[in-house]
């Protein structure tokens, strides 16, 4: 009987241990369970993070403009407007105050809005609007960049601006090298104020052959000849070149100012090449130029094209 209850109970415990075994095994695989389940969140969420990262790299410019450290009181909104073939594009700007105009800018090549114009707080802070013209194609703006559409984007964007308020005190268009393009075509199709051309093309063509030199024309497509808009301006033009610029040299500055005499005026900056004009001395070309601008709406457009000696440039 002992030999018996010593089996039972033997028995008891051998038929107890697959239970507590399986048990255990359940909390295992709930263990694993729980462990996968949170790893796999993990992972979908790491994914669905650097799925947004590039969206967030690319609009992250768009958003964060402290970087001309603009007075606080005066902020940067977006201005979305409609293009012809029925684009919104993201321009930005801030609202103009004490009667002064609107600067109105247009980027190089690369589209920088944020760290290329920074040379215009000390005028934004004095109370000159400013106008960031987004280009279609770039900074997160729908379409593909195309000469004629371009202008006529700048020119609905223009008219949108004036409706809106942001240039109800006139503009001052100002370009940078293929900026100079999209500027002086506008200028030469409305009544701005003035026109700065930092580091201007004479045309594109010329601009190419520059660098690659006797390329037949029927290869370069863009025209962007600012020699035949200049000649339609009837504003006061500062045009701003490097006196060791590669990319567009004072010669291309002094064509433009020989197609109009009567509004250009020419600045070259010493020892500045196509990146470090208003660095080394453009800057207080550009404001003595803002200043007299901003006085021509006191005194008349004769004082200032005075105070500016347009005919002076002309010994290159």
């Amino acid at each position: 009987m002992t030999i018996q209850g010593a089996d039972l109970t033997e028995g008891s415990t051998r038929s107890a241990q697959p239970g507590t075994e399986s048990s255990r095994r359940q909390r295992a695989i709930r263990g694993k369970s729980v462990w996968g389940v949170a790893a796999l969140g993990s992972l979908l969420l790491l994914g669905g993070l650097i799925a947004l990262l590039p969206e967030r790299i690319l609009f992250s410019y768009r958003l964060h403009f402290s970087i001309l450290e603009l007075d606080r009181d005066r902020p940067l909104r977006a201005f979305n407007h409609r293009t012809a073939d029925g684009l919104s594009l993201r321009s930005w700007y801030v609202m103009p105050r004490d009667g002064l105009p609107t600067i109105v800018y247009f980027a190089g090549r690369d589209g920088d809005i944020i760290h290329k114009p920074a040379h215009f707080v000390e005028a934004v802070e004095a109370g000159h609007g400013l106008l960031l013209v987004g280009y279609r194609g770039y900074g997160g703006n729908p379409g593909a960049p195309q000469e004629t559409r371009m202008h006529r984007d700048v020119l609905a964007l223009l008219d949108q601006a004036a409706q809106a308020g942001i240039t109800r005190n006139g503009s001052i268009l100002y370009g940078y090298s293929m900026g100079s393009a999209f500027a002086a075509h506008a200028a030469a199709y409305s009544a701005p104020l003035g026109v700065v051309l930092e580091a201007p093309i004479s045309t594109f063509l010329a601009a190419v052959r520059l660098q690659a030199g006797r390329i037949p024309g029927f290869l370069v497509r863009t025209r962007f000849d600012n020699l035949a808009r200049m000649r339609e301006i009837s504003a006061p033009v500062l045009l701003l070149a490097g006196e060791q610029d590669p990319v567009t040299p004072p010669s291309f500055a002094y064509a433009l100012a020989r197609s109009n005499p009567q509004f250009a005026s020419v600045e070259v900056v010493a020892g500045a090449n196509h990146f470090n004009i208003m660095r080394l001395g453009g800057q207080r070309h550009v404001d003595d130029f803002l200043s007299i601008l901003a006085n021509d709406r006191v005194n008349g457009p004769a004082a200032a094209q005075a105070a500016i000696g347009l005919p002076a440039p002309f010994e290159g």
